[in-house]
Parts: structure tokens; C-alpha cells; sequence
């Protein structure tokens, strides 16, 4: 009996975090990757060709280039970035991307959007997000792309919806979220009890593997995406022990909040959703198919990329 062929996955995004984890733990199991860069040449792009993963140059609107990556791929890793002057390219990107997948013969998607999408699949929780704010287009946007996937014809598809990125305290994320790195403290739209679900990004890429691995079991299900529950205090605990100097929580006021989003202020807006978003998250089901990473381990991990944004 012969063996079953090697997968190969196009990897949208390789050169990203997420992308770039699970490219490199898909080859750690000796798959095969295909992947679009903009810039062959690039230090990200060379270091992903070392680890042999196929380059393809283009980008992401370069249907020549896409359908070239993903000639002989049985499978789809699909991440995208929001355009911030035009909201609605991301689900057109991903509309065009499923096209050429499915023509060139993908069977099994797994895309990475958003926690916050969870908040348009039910009506009671779109209150939590301001009609027409910057939130709302970009979870629309999010939501646009696991539509264009549903409607694609492939046997098996995931939805990982992650939450908040560990790596956003972390160069070069870290200019989103620059407060802790200049003043030392967080202000924020979170309560003090809230938990702040955080995600490392590769347990997004091991999760994928996962369901990779296990098509049938994760088939058609959208699941909220942490590596660890922290208020926000404790996260500040904990990365101003790695940064080596104090991290205090700000907790804006309700009034603070309204006032903020007559401006819809994204952030703002972003953190009111989510205090609720820890009730997405099944802990449990995670840990059954990864092991996740804690906050404290992420911060040894990544310890230099602590040291270049808080020294």
C-alpha cells in the first residue's frame, strides 16, 4: 500500500507572523509551502526560501503570480491585512484568492480573521460595536473573507478567530499600541475584571496545523483563538517584570468611553468589545489540540524583542 503524498500548502502571508510560524512548523513536519512575496530579495523572503519554502513574486492583487503559488497546493492558509483607505479590498482579495485556489484543485481551507467577528454572528452582541466605526468595516472585512470561503467549493474548511496578539507589546507591533513603551502605563476601555484573552502567534500556526492534520474534526467551525486569560493589570505584571520597570492600568471611565467614541476612536471601540469576548473561547478545546503558550513563556521567548522595545 502506498503512502499518502505529501500535503502542500500555499501559505498566504508567509512572510507575516502568523503566516511565518506556520510555514515554518509546516516544513518542521517536512510539508511542502508554496507562498506569494512581494520582494524575493527581502531578508524575510531568504530566510523562508532556506527553510524551503517555494517563492513566488507578487503580491496579493497579481492573479499571474497567485495562480503560479498555488499550482499543485491541496491546501490554504488564508491571512490577510485590512486596507485601511479601502475596507472592503480585503474581502475581494480573499473572493479572488478562493477562486484560483479552488481552480487550481485546494480541498481544505483553514482562514485566520478575527475574535471580534463573533460579535456579527449573533444580534445581541452587535451592540457592542458602534454602527460605521472603523471596528465595524474592519470586522465586516473579516467576515467578508470566511464568506468567500464558505461559498468556495472545497471539501473542508476552519475559521481561527484570534484574539489579541501577545506580540502587539513587542516591536514592531508595538506602535499601534505605544503607551506601555513611552509612559509606562495602559490606558484602556477593559474593566479591571475583565480577562484580556491574549494569543500568541504561533499557536495560531500550530492550531492551523492542527486542523490541517484533522480536517474532518474542525470542518466548518469558527473558533475564538487564546493561548492565555489575564486581566489587564496581570499583563502589565507581567511585562514590566520582562521589561524590568512598572506597568500600571489606566481603566477609562464611562464617560471617557462615550466621549471617545463620538470619534470612533478604534482602539476604544476595539477593547469595549472586548470584555466579552472571553465567553468565545473554549480553553479546553484549545489545550486538546495544541499546547498553549503562556504569556510568561512568550515574553522568555521573544526576550530581545522585549529588550529593543523597553531598554
Amino acid at each position: 500500500m502506498s503512502a499518502s503524498p505529501t500535503p502542500t500548502v500555499f501559505v498566504c502571508g508567509a512572510t507575516g507572523s502568523q503566516g511565518g510560524a506556520l510555514a515554518r512548523q509546516l516544513r518542521d513536519l517536512d510539508w511542502a509551502v508554496h507562498t506569494t512575496v512581494r520582494n524575493i530579495a527581502s531578508p524575510a523572503a531568504q530566510s523562508l526560501e532556506a527553510a524551503g519554502v517555494r517563492l513566488t513574486q507578487g503580491d496579493w492583487d497579481d492573479g499571474a503570480a497567485l495562480a503560479s503559488a498555488a499550482a499543485g497546493c491541496d491546501k490554504l492558509f488564508l491571512c490577510l491585512l485590512p486596507d485601511f483607505g479601502d475596507m472592503d479590498r480585503e474581502r475581494r482579495r480573499a473572493e479572488n484568492i478562493v477562486r484560483i485556489a479552488e481552480a487550481a484543485g485546494v480541498r481544505q481551507v483553514v482562514a485566520s480573521t478575527s475574535l471580534g467577528v463573533f460579535t456579527l454572528d449573533e444580534a445581541q452582541e452587535q451592540e457592542h460595536v458602534v454602527p460605521d466605526s472603523f471596528m465595524a468595516r474592519h470586522l465586516a472585512g473579516k467576515k467578508g473573507v470566511e464568506e468567500a470561503v464558505r461559498k468556495g467549493g472545497f471539501d473542508h474548511w476552519t475559521f481561527l478567530r484570534p484574539a489579541f496578539f501577545m506580540a502587539n507589546f513587542l516591536e514592531p507591533k508595538v506602535a499601534r499600541y505605544p503607551e506601555p513603551r513611552d509612559k509606562g502605563t495602559w490606558t484602556t476601555a477593559m474593566t479591571p475584571e475583565a480577562p484580556l484573552a491574549l494569543i500568541d502567534h504561533a499557536d495560531i500556526a500550530a492550531f492551523a496545523v492542527a486542523a490541517f492534520q484533522s480536517p474532518s474534526r474542525f470542518h466548518d467551525r469558527a473558533i475564538g483563538l487564546a493561548s492565555e486569560m489575564l486581566t489587564v493589570q496581570e499583563t502589565l505584571n507581567l511585562l514590566g517584570q520582562a521589561a524590568g520597570r512598572p506597568l500600571k492600568a489606566v481603566f477609562m471611565t464611562d464617560e471617557e468611553i462615550a466621549e471617545k467614541q463620538k470619534n470612533s476612536n478604534v482602539f476604544t471601540n476595539s477593547q469595549v468589545s472586548m470584555r466579552y469576548m472571553s465567553k468565545y473561547i473554549d480553553m479546553d478545546e484549545i489545550a486538546s489540540a495544541i499546547r498553549p503558550t503562556s504569556f510568561k513563556d512568550f515574553l522568555e521567548r521573544e526576550k530581545e524583542g522585549v529588550k529593543e522595545t523597553y531598554s
